[in-house]
């Protein structure tokens, strides 16, 4: 079964040779207790681990179940130790950090054994040896004699054709030793036993054959083979040859097993690794979370501002810049000139010139058309929040009766205010139409009371964060007169703060009359405005405006869809331009456009279209302008999608649409700072990363070295090169594992204290958070970094010499 042909062993170390087997030739029976006797150095154990498959020969040949082992491969003496091999060492080389029955499975494990399997097995070689109240045990919790039991039982678990034992009882008193012998001697009934030893009584009363060594040589052979058991043997050998046994592997799992059991035998210092292997993922993981916070911020912001600036379209768009402005044309003169020539500068004709060929005439009819397309509210409605279509100057009159007559109260008079301030309030505008997206709405604002309009003629009122109203808007509602107060200013004095409630403010109601209805027919064809007892009675029966809700932007919100204070819906601008069309002056005067009903006068194209714009007279499917809101920054990319594929239908480019986008610009400037600032900061931190991978590379490496008989021994039972690089790997990842999920709860705690500093000096609250996402890529990038790391230590443990391993502490 086992051969050894002329065997030459030679260690190598530079220019020193050193022949540690000179040629040994035996031939062992299937099952025979040898011992093999010398002097120290002869050459016993060197032949041992040869056998073992542990170390390899310089020349010769063994031969197993009368195959020669001269072509073998790493990973076919790797099964061969596995399963044909059972190692007893004289410093038992069990694993410290696995308890009793994992050591005795180990072996099995390495085989692909099932767990339920290699339980069972594991319990009954451990009861074999008489060690079965102790499978739950630690290696540091047994004596000497029960240690060595535990390493038999390790050897005979896989049940193995030959055990090799090197000084069984070395390190044994004498009745331990007896006990250790009697088991072996029991176990060579069935199998090839051959041990290893000094001592010449041992191997005389228990040993069926004594082989002598010295100087490399076999000197004495007390019971050599027979030709005739040879040729025996090699029948029977032939007779139950099942094949070549399974090449052992052991699983990445049991690697995680090996490495997680001995990090928690080191708990402190796994801790502290990574606790620093933590420190860089941390720093990412704060970066990431303002990042994120401030991006969450920006486009929290992006949504407000879209809905405060959104893409507006008008009926006349220039596209000009302020470059394009203040640019001045050298004209090849020379600059810094000694001569007394001066030239012109045409500053103003080319500001001019630019203006007018930027100048161009957009065809909202025709884009407007396209908007309410089906297929384009389809393909494009996720990506806006609303469009507004707006019809400069809607004609909205607010009248309340006072004294038994209908006082005009908005657009407020006036006449009353200084030539400079009647400009400044101008410019202001108390009524407003709200965005046509009531979920924005309700996201901007909290309806402090009342409801959102209703019906077309419904308001609703916006406070601030006071509950403030200006006191131009109460103007606007009648709630104050502005004459008055203008009084008691030119008086010296202060006018007094009005104070209210919401019940108030919602019991609020207005007629609406628009100034085309104010015309009625003469008789004689032509229109002339009501006398006050006709327009009282219009009023009478007009419509009537309610103030129906009371809002207030929310603390979160930072920029409002709306910016007036009293608003209406779309079907309030709806209603007003068809109330305009179907007055009765109106209609007449569209029949007749080319005489002015209210003189009698003729009427050329360009008086009858300024009679309309008077009356603000419009035609809703040709709005002024177009307002849409786009969700994000990212859907207004859609947006211009949207507007450049409506262009690729026209011909020419005056019929296609033009637009500019400055607010975009700048908030998309303001990304990119904050996304190149996240980087910077990131590349500075990453380098706190780099010293800690350098670090655990060396704390692996200190493992390597601690855990060198470790090595030894799962090389002896089995486990290959890559086996050892992967236990040692798994250790790195469990580390990286451990610091990147330590690291992101650390940043995650760190963000309380973050949040609330930046919440007292900024107003915002809960600006930085981690994304679980971040999570999951920084735990990812920590176990990328330590397996790097890990490798180079990994690659030196898988490349141990297995019996100079064995050899460590010894």
């Amino acid at each position: 079964m086992l051969e050894l042909r002329n065997i030459v062993k030679d260690y190598v170390t530079g220019p020193i040779v050193t022949h540690a087997l000179k040629g040994v030739t035996i031939n062992f029976r299937k099952s025979e207790f040898v011992s093999v006797l010398g002097p120290s150095g002869c050459g016993k154990t060197t032949l041992l681990n040869i056998i073992g498959g542990l170390d390899h020969y310089t020349s010769g040949d063994l031969l197993i179940e009368g195959k020669s082992t001269k072509e073998y491969k790493d990973r076919d003496w790797d099964t061969y130790r596995n399963h044909s091999i059972g190692f007893i060492f004289q410093s038992y080389n069990l694993i410290s950090h696995q308890s009793i029955v994992s050591n005795v499975e180990l072996a099995l494990t390495i085989s692909g054994v099932k767990k339920k399997e290699r339980r069972e097995r594991a319990i009954a070689a451990l009861k074999k040896v008489g060690l079965e109240e102790y499978i739950n045990k630690m290696p540091n919790q047994l004596s000497g004699g029960q240690a060595q039991r535990v390493a038999i039982a390790r050897a005979l678990v896989n049940d193995p054709e030959i055990l090799l034992a090197d000084e069984p009882t070395g390190a044994l008193d004498s009745d331990t030793s007896v006990q250790i012998m009697d088991l072996l001697k029991e176990i060579a009934k069935d199998r090839l036993v051959i041990m290893v030893t000094h001592n010449p009584d041992l191997a005389n009363e228990y040993s069926t054959r004594i082989i002598k060594l010295n100087d490399g040589l076999v000197t004495d052979d007390s019971n050599p083979c027979t030709p005739e058991e040879l040729a025996l043997e090699e029948t029977e050998r032939v007779a139950k040859f099942k094949g070549n046994k399974k090449q052992a592997s052991m699983s990445f799992w049991t690697a995680l097993s090996l490495s997680f059991k001995n990090l928690l035998s080191k708990k402190g210092r796994t801790i502290l690794v990574a606790f620093a292997g933590s420190i860089g993922i941390t720093g990412i993981a704060l970066i990431l979370s303002l990042s994120d916070g401030f991006h969450s911020y920006v486009n929290q912001i992006q949504e407000d501002t879209l809905s405060s600036y959104p893409i507006t379209i008008t009926q006349t768009e220039t596209e000009l810049s302020l470059e394009t402005l203040l640019n001045r044309e050298d004209d090849g003169l020379q600059e810094y000139p000694e001569g007394e020539d001066v030239n012109e500068s045409q500053l103003f004709i080319n500001i001019l010139s630019t203006y007018t060929s930027s100048t161009y005439e957009n065809d909202l009819a025709s884009f407007k058309t396209y908007l309410d397309d089906p297929e384009t509210k389809a393909e494009y409605s996720q990506y806006y929040n609303a469009i507004q279509y707006v019809y400069s100057n809607i004609d909205i009159e607010f009248y309340q009766k006072k004294e038994s007559k209908y006082k005009q109260i908005y657009p407020t008079d006036k006449s009353a205010l200084p030539a400079a301030f009647r400009t400044i309030a101008d410019f202001i505008n108390p009524v407003d139409e709200l965005i046509d997206n009531q979920e924005l709405l309700e996201e901007q604002y909290d309806l402090l009371k009342g409801s959102y309009p209703k019906d077309p003629t419904d308001l609703v009122i916006v406070v601030d964060k006071y509950n403030r109203i200006d006191d131009y808007i109460l103007y606007t509602l009648g709630v104050k007169d502005l004459a008055e107060d203008l009084a008691i200013v030119a008086a010296g004095e202060k006018p007094a703060k009005w104070k209210g409630n919401f019940d108030e403010i919602l019991s609020l109601e207005y007629k609406l009359v628009t100034r085309a209805e104010q015309w009625i027919d003469n008789g004689d064809g032509t229109y002339g405005q009501m006398d006050s007892n006709q327009f009282a009675e219009y009023c009478e029966n007009a419509p009537v405006a309610h103030i129906r809700g009371i809002l207030r932007p929310k603390k979160a919100s930072t920029i409002q869809s709306f910016n007036g204070t009293i608003g209406y819906t779309k079907e309030f601008t709806k209603n007003r331009i068809e109330t305009i069309n179907n007055a009765a002056y109106i209609k007449a005067q569209k029949a007749n456009p080319t005489k002015n009903l209210l003189n009698g006068d003729d009427l050329s194209e360009e008086g009858y279209n300024d009679i309309m714009t008077y009356f603000r007279v419009y035609d809703e499917s040709k709005p002024s302008r177009i307002k849409i809101y786009p969700k994000s920054f990212a859907d207004k990319e859609k947006i211009k999608e949207m507007v450049n594929k409506y262009n690729d239908t026209k011909q020419t480019e005056v019929e296609k649409i033009r637009y500019q986008d400055s607010v975009g610009t700048i908030i998309s400037a303001v990304d990119t700072i904050v996304n190149s600032v996240t980087y910077v900061l990131i590349a500075f931190v990453s380098i706190s990363l780099v010293v800690s991978s350098i670090m655990i590379g060396i704390i692996t490496y200190v493992s390597v070295i601690e855990r060198t008989k470790e090595i030894g021994t799962l090389r002896s039972l089995g486990s290959s090169k890559l086996d050892i690089a992967n236990v040692f790997n798994a250790e790195t990842l469990m580390i990286g594992v451990t610091s990147g999920i330590l690291g992101c709860l650390l940043a995650m705690l760190l963000d309380i204290p973050v949040n609330l500093i930046l919440a007292s000096l900024t107003g915002i609250s809960n600006l930085a958070f981690l994304m679980w996402y971040w999570v999951f890529a920084l735990v990812g990038i920590s176990m990328v970094l330590t397996f790097i790391a890990g490798l180079v230590p990994s690659q030196i443990a898988s490349r141990k010499d297995p019996v100079v391993a064995l050899r460590t502490g010894e």
